[in-house]
Order: structure tokens, then sequence, then C-alpha cells
């Protein structure tokens, strides 16, 4: 283990309630490697982390930036960054602007949403400024009407876009119904998203030429941690080191450095002091294709969390809307959360284990549960951007169930990936 990383974790410990009642059985005297150390606890990382009491933090929040990064209306997840780790963070984002194929005089269009304390639309605006090319930036954001943004984008003669995935379908489906292509994009560069194939041939039409580029593989909460590598294939990045090490554990603990080899993607954010990332999964799970060149794999969600198109949304969280819908009469004997595609939108399907006396009032309470207790999927559904909640009561065994070890898996994604 290299000094750098010795030196972090012994300021974490020292510094942060939160790692050292985490790190409490690891050896404090440097013997001990990276994955000895526990792998970090979403729901209890996050009930540590409150806004004006947090334990996992290293010291007080006196300079800098808080941003939002998922969570509920009532129960928001926040993160937390000093002025200098901002820096970073824009000038890592830099990095995968350039590493995606922006060049010297492109004319950006930033498509991502700004405001709701989110930091997509602000973190791209600092990394476009960061730069040390030539670019002009078109500061559109995401709550424009398709119509206004395309206005905007022609007559600021845009080169490049940045972008969701919805978004870029949603412009597409614009144009196309009205005959229409958008002449002189380079790049379409997409993050927060996977990209699905039977997106790509409809954007590919509106937007003739543009080549589809992954922008960053990151997170607010997680930070940058992979860059682009090829045209062909957006799941591939590298790893963006040395700012971040990156393990894919399978079984979600124990890394492996095999390629070809699924695992739960866990990152350790070397410049994250204040707000420590250590061995944190980032909720995706992921394969090494080169390791020894730090080239992965992106290969879809993980068990913990689940994106519906822009939505995210703890499966545990998904659990409990569930069982509080049930009332005390209700049993859940099994839960899970199925992701398809269907009209060329994200659809979730919730499986309940459980048989209610009336179907269709459950379904009408589960379904107003999550929408008061995650209003943007609600909004989303409403436009048209993902598709309707699916509701299932099953017995168990027509759940899912992993033929080799018995075991329910909580998430199914049943979208076919580029």
């Amino acid at each position: 283990m290299s000094q750098e990383l010795n030196d972090l974790l012994s300021f974490v410990r020292t510094h942060s309630p939160y790692y050292q009642k985490l790190w409490k059985d690891v050896p404090s005297d440097g013997s001990a490697s990276l994955d000895q150390y526990p792998v970090v606890d979403h729901a209890s990382y996050w009930a540590a982390n409150t806004c004006m009491n947090s334990q996992v933090l290293t010291g007080p929040h006196v300079s800098g930036i808080v941003l939002k990064t998922g969570g509920t209306t009532s129960h928001p997840k926040m993160t937390f960054y000093t002025k200098d780790e901002l820096r970073m963070a824009s000038q890592q984002l830099g990095l995968g602007i350039l590493a995606g194929g922006v060049r010297s005089h492109d004319r950006v269009a930033n498509l991502f949403y700004a405001g709701e304390m989110y930091g997509s639309f602000l973190l791209h605006v600092l990394s476009i400024m960061d730069l040390a090319i030539s670019l002009v930036h078109l500061p559109i954001g995401g709550t424009c009407t398709s119509e206004t943004t395309i206005q905007y984008m022609r007559e600021s003669s845009a080169t490049v876009v940045f972008s969701t995935v919805t978004t870029l379908v949603k412009l597409a489906e614009y144009l196309l119904e009205r005959q229409e292509a958008m002449q002189g994009i380079r790049v379409l560069m997409f993050s927060g998203e996977a990209f699905y194939e039977d997106q790509r041939s409809r954007v590919s039409q509106a937007f003739p030429g543009a080549k589809i580029r992954s922008l960053i593989y990151g997170s607010i909460d997680a930070g940058a941690l992979g860059y682009s590598t090829s045209e062909n294939d957006s799941r591939l990045h590298a790893v963006s080191s040395p700012y971040v090490m990156l393990e894919i554990a399978p079984g979600g603990l124990t890394s492996t450095k095999a390629n070809g080899v699924p695992g739960s993607v866990l990152v350790t954010n070397m410049g994250r002091r204040l707000q420590p990332v250590i061995r944190y999964p980032s909720g995706d799970l992921a394969e090494w294709v080169d390791y020894e060149n730090g080239v992965f794999r992106v290969l879809g969600r993980d068990t913990i969390g689940v994106r519906i198109g822009p939505v995210s949304i703890d499966t545990k969280h998904l659990r409990q809307i569930v069982a509080s819908s049930l009332g005390t009469s209700g049993e859940l004997s099994a839960f899970q959360a199925v992701i398809s595609r269907a009209n060329m939108r994200d659809v979730l399907t919730l499986r309940v284990g459980y048989r209610p006396a009336d179907e269709e009032a459950t379904r009408e309470a589960i379904s107003k549960t999550l929408n008061c207790a995650r209003p943007m999927f609600l909004d989303h559904v409403q436009r048209g951007l993902i598709g309707p909640l699916q509701i299932e009561f099953l017995a168990v065994e027509r759940f899912k169930i992993s033929p080799t070890t018995g075991k329910l898996a909580e998430l199914v994604d049943e979208r076919p990936t580029i």
C-alpha cells in the first residue's frame, strides 16, 4: 500500500467517527492491506451523514459546497466538498471531457439539470472553464422544452452536447416527429444513465454524423471514476488514476485483478478528505478488461441502487415503500425490482410476494407512497420519459431466483445494453 493511501487512511481513522467505528477491528499500524478494511454499508453511511451533525465528516464544513446525491424529499442524501475538493473534481471532469473527444473551438451545449442542490450542471460549467483549450460554453440546462433547446443549439451553432440519455432521446424524438435532423453536432456525450441499443439508432438518425460517447463514469457522492476509452463501446472506461482507486469485487467484498470477472465497483477517492470515500460501493457492476492498464467495462447496476432513466432509488427504500403500503396486516414474503425496456423507455416493475384482498387498492397505495417519497419519479412518468410503475403480486416461486445460490435477487435488470 502506498504512503499516500496510508496517510489518507490514518487521517480518516483519526478524524471521522463513522470510519473509526467501522474500522475498529482493522490494525491501525499501517500493516493492513486495503481489502482488509470493511466495505462501506450504504445504509449506515447515509444514516451517519446527516446535514448538521455528520459522523462521516472529518471536521466542520466551513467552506465549499453542499450537493444532493439522491435520497428522498424528507431524507435527502447530501455530499460535502471543500473548495479545493470541488476544484479537483472539476479538473477530473475536464480530463474526461478531453478523453471523450472534445476539441479546441468546440461549442458545448450543456443540457444537464441545475438547481435543487444537484451538481451535474454546475460541475460541467466549472470543468469547461478549467480546460486549457478554447471552448464556448452554451449553458442551456435541462428544463427547456425540446423546441427551445433545439432552437438554442441551432442559433448558437453547437458542436458538442453534454446531456443525460433521456434528454438526448427526447430531443431525437422531437426532431424525427417533424422529419428534421440536427446537423453540425460532432459528439453527443452522456452520463448518469446507460445508453441502450434501441436508443442509438433513433438518436443517430436525428443527429447524423455525431459520435456517441460516455462523458464520464462517476457520481456526485463517489467522484469521477473513469474516462471514456472507446468510440464503439460506451461502457469501456479507464480508471481516473491517481485520483481514485477502483476495485472490482465479486461478491461485494474481496477485490479481483482477473479480467472478465464481474463484481461490485468499490471506490476509494484519494482527494476526498472532508467526506471520505473509502471502499465505497458505487452501485454498479463491472469487469476488468485490462487490469494492468486500468481499463474496465461497466455492466449495469448492482443490487444496491436502481436507476430508471435519470431517477435513482435504493432497492432497500423501494422495499420499505412496499412494506409500509401493505399496512400492519401485510406480510411481505419476497420483493424484487425489475427494470425493463418498453417503447424506448425504462420501466420499473415491482414484484411483491403478497396476496392482498384488493389488488387494485394496494397497487394504488404503493404507487402513491412512491410518488410522495420520490416526486421526481412521478414527474418523469407524466413527462413520458420513463414508463408507468408496474406492480405484480406473485408467489415466491415465480420470482427470479439464482440457479446457483438459490438466492432471490432484489434487482433484476432486463435491459440490453450496447
